[in-house]
């Protein structure tokens, strides 16, 4: 998922290199692309021998959660961010893309909040809890079974809105002031 992410990002810089929004909201989720590409790829196992599923299960999806919820969190201050720190650009504007975007990240740390709720509950029995009830949990696969789908259509939503800031791109807030009147 991060791979098709990286390539669309880099597209769209490519094409919209120019333009201070659509640089600043394709590096952002560039960034969260390719760290967790990185990790996943190079620090973070997704499977072991050693490690009990309850607490590689929680690394993953705690790891994306903090990475979505960042990247989301950071898209949502981004124009106050740049206002602040970026002063040379004047035409920092909210995009129609942004508020889409940020939703599917949302969407997305939601669904590893619930995967990393999932988990734990599922795997009570590696922390010692015992009896019949949490005996039942480790066949609880609600969010699991339906996670890869669920993952990959947020994933393809972002890679959509990312690309579609190739055709539209600022929001005309010229049309939001009221016209002034004159007291002719």
């Amino acid at each position: 998922m991060s791979f098709a992410t990286i390539v669309s990002c880099c597209c769209v810089l490519f094409f919209k290199k120019d333009n201070i929004n659509v640089v600043s909201i394709t590096v952002l989720i560039l960034a969260m692309s390719l760290l967790e590409f990185f990790a996943f790829s190079y620090v973070i196992p997704l499977e072991s021998e050693t490690l009990p599923m309850i607490w590689l299960g929680s690394i993953v999806y705690g790891v994306q959660l903090i990475l979505f919820a960042i990247t989301c969190l950071l898209l949502l201050m981004r124009i106050r961010l740049l206002k602040v720190f970026c002063h040379r650009y004047r035409d920092v504007a909210p995009t129609y893309a942004e508020g889409l975007i940020a939703l599917s990240l949302f969407l997305s740390s939601l669904l590893m909040g619930l995967m990393f709720v999932e988990n734990a509950l599922r795997n009570a029995v590696d922390l010692g809890f015992k009896g019949e009830f949490f005996g039942s949990l480790t066949k609880l696969t609600v969010i699991y079974d339906s996670y890869e789908i669920l993952a990959y259509a947020f994933r393809s939503i972002t890679c959509a809105f990312l690309v579609s800031m190739l055709f539209v791109v600022e929001i005309d807030t010229s049309k939001l002031a009221e016209p002034v009147k004159s007291n002719h």
